[in-house]
């Protein structure tokens, strides 16, 4: 079937051949991350309370390469999220694209975006664990304006200052470390869960723990959402929606001076997404 999937609802709201199974990847907790914020009477946008180095803000850009979106039943990276195999056997692939391009997710606010893949349904079953795959290349833009009007401009070289103009800034995600390659980005709070990025291959296997930074694995990235609330398929569902959630993330401003809620950088942040069961009455 086409096109089950084919509408995704870009939504801009208060919102990775053959492998041993055994192996393990290294995995990071994490880090809370508040939205960016306009306090009055001072030019900083970082949240101190709690103390916290970036604040996230809603892109201009944001461009990502989606691959195939699936749905399981079982977290495919295992109960402790280290395996370095995708265990497929719960999963159904419900959207996938073998000559994907270049999508801005941020341009779309309140639009569908009509895509080129293949779309199915999954079988009848309660889906706890959503996933995404993508390519590792973000591109986005971003500005923010503080209390006392004060404009923080991202820069294509990752810094941010108060001149501007704002750029388009390239990124390929390679490690969410900077010693030996951890691949796994755990836990990470979202409307309706937590979600997991994972650093992968085409095939959505990751680089075993203690590889050299950077991943050797390393030109897709699997998002994995732990819902709350599983949703259901039933005889009556007729197609899915997907919607990104960018508000408040996507990009993120930076301190690296002790916190002090000033910004000195500028890079991508995650963003989170939610599945929509669309039903016959």
């Amino acid at each position: 079937m086409r096109n089950l999937l084919s509408q995704l609802t870009i939504l801009l709201s208060s919102l990775f051949l053959t492998a041993n199974a055994f192996a393990l990847g290294a995995k990071v907790d994490a880090e809370t991350m508040n939205p960016c914020v306009a306090t009055a009477g001072t030019n900083g946008i970082i949240s101190q309370t709690p103390a916290s180095g970036a604040c996230g803000a809603t892109p201009q850009k944001y461009e990502i390469t989606v691959v195939e979106m699936g749905v399981c039943t079982a977290h495919p990276y295992g109960t402790s999220k280290d395996a370095e195999a995708f265990d497929a056997s719960t999963c159904s692939v419900v959207y996938s694209d073998t000559t994907p391009t270049a999508t801005d997710i941020a341009a779309l606010i309140g639009a569908s975006l009509g895509m080129d893949g293949e779309s199915t349904l999954p079988p009848v079953g309660t889906y706890g664990y959503p996933y995404i795959l993508f390519e590792n290349q973000f591109v986005t833009k971003t500005t923010f304006t503080a209390g006392d009007g004060t404009v923080w401009y991202g820069l294509a070289n990752g810094s941010a200052d108060q001149t501007g103009p704002a750029a388009d800034r390239t990124e390929s995600l390679n490690n969410f470390a900077d010693t030996t390659c951890f691949s796994g980005y755990l836990g990470a709070v979202v409307i309706g869960g937590t979600i997991d990025g994972f650093i992968t291959n085409s095939a959505k296997l990751r680089s075993a723990a203690g590889t050299a930074d950077p991943c050797t694995l390393r030109t897709h990235v699997v998002g994995v959402m732990n819902l709350a609330t599983p949703f259901v398929i039933t005889p009556q569902t007729y197609g899915l929606n997907f919607q990104f959630r960018l508000t408040g993330q996507g990009t993120q401003f930076m301190s690296n001076n002790g916190n002090d809620a000033i910004p000195e950088e500028y890079g991508s942040a995650p963003f989170s997404g939610l599945f929509t069961v669309l039903n016959a009455d």
